[in-house]
């Protein structure tokens, strides 16, 4: 490897370990694997060969690297999401008290590099490093949605050797293993007036100078954990021009353990007394989900090339958050009950010279969320609509820059999410991303 590729290898290894992500996609899944992908919108995924994501999408399209691979991508992901609270009440009588909460998308720079080499005319190796789950939202402190969420951070970071081989001219198969860390840091504000309504009785809270939404606390939940798993996939070549590929990328297991920090205010001190709400390690158990990608390739002239991806998400694993505390507090449960959904692409690639190829694709990402009831302001999400552009430019016989862009539009939704103290967040969401990305790639 030259002393460029190793540069640019150590790079996107520290950027890598060193930001957090934010979901664009359906749930809190990161598609964004390859800049030049993001120019077609992922059609395609893991058929193609251009680049080396194949390691992601699809081991078995490794084979199609006749040389050494290098690829070092950035990935600027720029979500918006703005609540407009319509009669958010406390028990159904009290409106709860705060304002929209602002924009609570988060921007993030992700990174991700692949490195192939050939081993001989067979056999293929690959190690990828990236970002498959993530996501950022930040709310003010004081904001009507504050019981149910301020601030959530959810960041996984994943190793992925991998190796193909090819069976025949036509056919090729491929695994790889992963070593995935995961990291959450999630916050909220506690309403300690209706905690002590409920625990005290009205009439010993009133002393203590406990109401409803009077005495707010806070609570942050951080912790982490590795988890393992596998991905494999097939890549058939029935003739010249045509490529399809069929790849699946197992679940990984979390027991995510860490901290529980309990902020109360003087008033609710009593509270306390009964080791509750009290400072103490916490866990929570997670799945990230298993995924199923089916790509196609279809080149139908010299110039143009069509390619289309189908991607099956088996969301209905997280079917709630659980955070379990090491003391007497009881269990901190959000029901999620999420359902599978698909991601459906179509995209084109134009050969517009021999150092310029041109991208664009649309894409119809379905959300998992099943319902207004279950739209938590950690994740408001909803189906969206994907358009991409980008191109391909061949700076030289080894090295090509790719750059993308896609804009996401996201279906205006609702919310009406019942919290832990009776309060119920009522209103509506308005949300977008856009999506920047540029690669470098090398051939070694």
């Amino acid at each position: 490897m030259n002393q460029s590729a190793k540069y640019a290898l150590t790079l996107s290894t520290l950027l890598l370990l060193g930001m957090a992500a934010t979901s664009p996609g359906a749930g809190f899944a990161l598609i964004e694997q390859s800049a030049q992908g993001m120019g077609k919108a992922f059609a395609g995924a893991g058929t193609d060969g251009a680049d080396a994501s194949s390691i992601y999408f699809n081991p078995a399209a490794m084979s199609l690297q006749s040389d050494a691979h290098l690829d070092v991508a950035l990935h600027w992901i720029a979500p918006s999401a703005k609540f407009n609270n319509t009669g958010s009440t406390l028990g159904g009588v009290m409106p709860t008290t705060g304002g929209n909460g602002g924009d609570g998308g988060e921007s993030a720079l992700v990174p991700n590099l692949n490195y192939i080499l050939p081993l001989n005319e067979k056999v293929t190796a690959g190690i990828g490093v990236f970002v498959p789950f993530g996501l950022s939202t930040s709310y003010e402190r004081d904001w009507v949605g504050r019981y149910h969420g301020v601030d959530s951070e959810l960041s996984t970071y994943n190793i992925n050797p991998s190796i193909s081989y090819r069976v025949s001219p036509k056919v090729s198969i491929g695994v790889g293993v992963s070593a995935q860390y995961a990291e959450a840091d999630l916050s909220s504000a506690v309403d300690f007036g209706s905690i002590g309504y409920s625990l005290l009785g009205p009439a010993t809270a009133g002393k203590l100078g406990l109401a409803p939404q009077s005495a707010d606390g806070f609570l942050r939940v951080q912790g982490d954990d590795w988890g393992m798993g596998y991905n494999a996939g097939v890549l058939v070549e029935p003739r010249d021009g045509t490529r399809v590929g069929l790849s699946y990328r197992s679940k990984v297991d979390y027991t995510l353990r860490g901290d529980a920090d309990f902020t109360v205010p003087p008033q609710a001190a009593p509270l306390t007394a009964q080791g509750i709400f009290v400072d103490t390690d916490a866990k929570a158990k997670i799945t990230m989900p298993e995924n199923v990608t089916l790509g196609l390739y279809q080149k139908v002239s010299e110039k143009w090339a069509v390619l289309s991806t189908v991607i099956w998400t088996r969301w209905s694993r997280f079917d709630e958050l659980r955070v379990d505390y090491s003391n007497f507090q009881p269990d901190s449960v959000t029901e999620e009950n999420w359902n599978d959904s698909f991601f459906y692409s179509i995209g084109a690639d134009y050969l517009a010279s021999e150092k310029l190829i041109l991208h664009g694709g649309v894409a119809y990402d379905e959300t998992p969320v099943p319902s207004a009831e279950n739209r938590t302001p950690r994740i408001p999400d909803n189906d969206r609509l994907w358009l991409s552009l980008g191109a391909s430019f061949k700076t030289s016989d080894t090295m090509t820059i790719d750059v993308g862009y896609a804009h996401l539009f996201v279906d205006d939704s609702e919310s009406r999410v019942a919290g832990p103290t009776g309060d119920v967040l009522v209103g509506d969401w308005e949300s977008s991303v856009n999506l920047f990305s540029i690669q470098l790639s090398m051939t070694l």
